[in-house]
């Protein structure tokens, strides 16, 4: 895998250089679209840099498969998967909010594992990394989880998804979670909340709604820095529910919102 986290990284920097390159500079503009709601954007921003990522990969690594945000699958039938989304909190983005990220993973299809992730914190030039066996680094220097072993102490991340419904589904979640934790975050793009996990900055996070490349390349690095990963009643991270901790809280984080998603009919 060692190729490939390489050049990971190296698709991370170029992505991140074509971001900073349509935000730097006096009159900056993007063009904005919408897809599955009025809260659910896409820019130009978004599409250049996976073409770019997708380009950069079918010539590196040509009997690789891609599965990409904007552009959907393509590339070649080899054993490999890159799952990519160039802009991980777009709306951040769009509004100059200073959390969104370049999020790439490379998947063992036959093994149906996660081999190696890349997450590039845009505006804060953070780049965590880990690779499956191997540790997980933010800029060559090793993280982990957070040893606290209480929920009522623990800073929990979330999420909200974009159709009306679900939000007032996860809403009402959030205010019933909410007397029981230290306190929660809202960072508005998982890769980040799951490498705030990884690093210690968040104790656990939980969101509904996820897709592949929403989550994969962070859920390795929160895995390889000593963290648990799982769903809600399924074993697997998914769209229904994606939990991820320290290890320590992670079944009472788990019980409590498979719990509630339950009692509110939260879901993707």
């Amino acid at each position: 895998m060692a190729s490939r986290l390489d050049a990971a990284r190296a698709y991370a920097r170029a992505g991140q250089e074509l971001i900073l390159s349509r935000i730097s500079g006096p009159g900056r503009s993007l063009n904005v679209d919408t897809k599955t709601s009025i809260t659910d954007m896409v820019t130009d921003v978004d599409r250049a840099v996976e073409k770019l990522l997708v380009e950069s990969i079918r010539e590196d690594f040509a009997h690789d498969k891609i599965i990409g945000e904007e552009f959907g699958d393509g590339g070649g039938e080899g054993p490999y998967a890159w799952v990519v989304d160039p802009i991980d909190g777009t709306t951040n983005f769009v509004y100059g909010f200073p959390a969104y990220a370049v999020s790439i993973a490379v998947r063992d299809l036959a093994r149906d594992t996660t081999v190696c992730g890349v997450v590039l914190d845009v505006p804060r030039d953070r780049l965590y990394e880990a690779a499956r066996g191997q540790g997980a680094y933010v800029d060559g220097r090793r993280i982990s989880v957070t040893a606290r072993g209480e929920l009522a102490e623990s800073l929990i991340g979330t999420g909200f998804g974009y159709a009306a419904e679900v939000r007032q589904a996860q809403g009402a979640m959030v205010s019933e979670i909410l007397p029981l934790v230290r306190d929660i975050r809202r960072a508005g793009a998982a890769s980040l909340d799951l490498c705030m996990v990884a690093c210690g900055e968040l104790d656990g996070y939980y969101e509904s709604g996820l897709w592949p490349w929403d989550f994969m390349a962070g859920a390795i690095i929160v895995e390889e820095a000593g963290g648990t990963v799982t769903g809600g009643l399924e074993q697997a991270p998914g769209a229904a529910m994606t939990i991820a901790t320290n290890g320590i809280i992670h079944d009472p984080l788990r019980k409590l919102v498979v719990s509630l998603a339950a009692k509110y009919g939260s879901r993707s």
